[in-house]
């Protein structure tokens, strides 16, 4: 049996975010991952910030993260559950990983943007842990073929 100590959640749309407030109502400290942005908002330039900035590199794992605590009916039993998910993005905080035993994908529904991403989650898991999709329409066969 695994014991889950730690988790992550890849893709912080409404599914992934919602996921990650589940694993953390049930006291499991969870990091939740996104894409890095690509360019910046009008509020971030104003703001005097860059792309570089880690405050702008997490903002669509945080924008998801935040899009869960005002969530009717709520998505996460309290606010100190609220605080057990970190945020990041893959292009900085893949290494993170390797301190999950249960990783959860939540991204668009297309297959190679899926397995590029296992791809990369290959390098970073620590051997033994779960790594899971929330897919609906692909085929689990499929998203593990050459794994």
């Amino acid at each position: 049996m695994i014991r889950i100590e730690k988790a992550a959640v890849l893709g912080a749309g409404t599914m992934g975010a919602q996921i990650a407030a589940h694993l953390a109502n049930a006291g499991i400290p969870t990091l939740l991952l996104d894409i890095a942005p690509r360019e910046l908002t009008t509020e971030e330039t104003a703001k005097g910030l860059t792309l570089e900035s880690k405050e702008v590199r997490d903002r669509i794992a945080r924008g998801g993260l935040e899009a869960a605590k005002k969530a009717k009916p709520a998505a996460f039993f309290s606010a100190e559950t609220a605080a057990l998910v970190s945020v990041g993005n893959f292009d900085d905080d893949m290494a993170r990983l390797k301190d999950s035993d249960f990783i959860v994908e939540a991204v668009v529904e297309n297959l190679e943007i899926k397995r590029s991403l296992y791809e990369r989650v290959e390098r970073f898991r620590r051997p033994g842990s779960v790594v899971a999709s929330n897919t609906s329409g692909i085929p689990i066969r499929q998203l593990a073929e050459g794994r």
